[in-house]
């Protein structure tokens, strides 16, 4: 097992009814391409690549695999606590952005890597249907993921463009 970096907190004073995800909407979080921000105390933003989101349409929790590297500006302005905004969409234009605070800065576990892994392997089709080689795709997608930012997820919008892009989904909606 990893050793954590940062140990998590519980944000009570956020906690709104949490709601389970929708198959669909977990479905995009874990096959798309993601990237999340935050901003810095000076209110700067900053943002990383994902090489893998990892979450279950049971907890409010989502964990994002990084390369460390290449996502360094971005961490050294995150701390526990940080609000975090994750952009996930697919090929097919469908997207969402998930609001919330981190609970912890760790290294990435075995499973987590396994998931990374599996999305790097499921995305060069869809590249190579756009023209992108594999050995394209690898410059972007074959960093080792080995920090997870993990958040509690607050709020949920649609990203994917039209009528309801901007939209906050809720509790309802879920229904």
């Amino acid at each position: 097992m990893g050793t954590t970096l940062f140990q998590g907190f519980h944000f009570p004073i956020f906690d709104q009814s949490f709601f389970m995800i929708s198959d669909q909407i977990q479905n995009i979080l874990t096959t798309g391409i993601g990237h999340i921000g935050c901003a810095s105390s000076s209110l700067k933003p900053f943002h990383s690549d994902v090489l893998g989101v990892i979450c279950d349409r049971n907890s409010s929790e989502i964990a994002c695999c990084l390369n460390k590297e290449y996502s360094e500006p971005f961490l050294n302005n995150l701390v526990v606590g940080s609000m975090v905004s994750l952009f996930v969409g697919a090929i097919s234009h469908e997207a969402y952005n998930v609001k919330g605070h981190v609970t912890a800065i760790r290294d990435v576990q075995e499973n987590e890597k396994k998931a990374c892994d599996k999305l790097r392997n499921g995305i060069y089709e869809p590249f190579a249907a756009l023209g992108i080689t594999k050995e394209l795709a690898d410059r972007y997608w074959l960093k080792t993921p080995d920090v997870t930012v993990v958040f509690e997820m607050h709020k949920i919008f649609i990203q994917t463009p039209g009528p309801d892009a901007g939209k906050e989904i809720t509790k309802s909606d879920t229904q």
